[in-house]
């Protein structure tokens, strides 16, 4: 689905690549937290990352 190679992230680096809050991902991600399973201390595993990209769509790039 992805081009790019998928990193491990935090949920402020998800956050903010999503343009929102980390409490507004979090809202977000709660209902899919079975399916997502448990972070690893506060980074998501690369296969994490890529359940919650096919959940909420992959982020848009923004020019930084």
């Amino acid at each position: 689905m992805s081009r790019k190679s998928v990193k491990p992230q935090t949920k402020q680096e998800l956050a903010h690549s999503y343009g929102v809050t980390s409490r507004t991902l979090t809202n977000w991600l709660t209902p899919h937290q079975e399916r997502i399973g448990k972070r690893q201390g506060h980074t998501y595993t690369p296969k994490q990352v890529q359940i919650i990209y096919e959940i909420l769509g992959e982020p848009v790039d923004s020019d930084e």
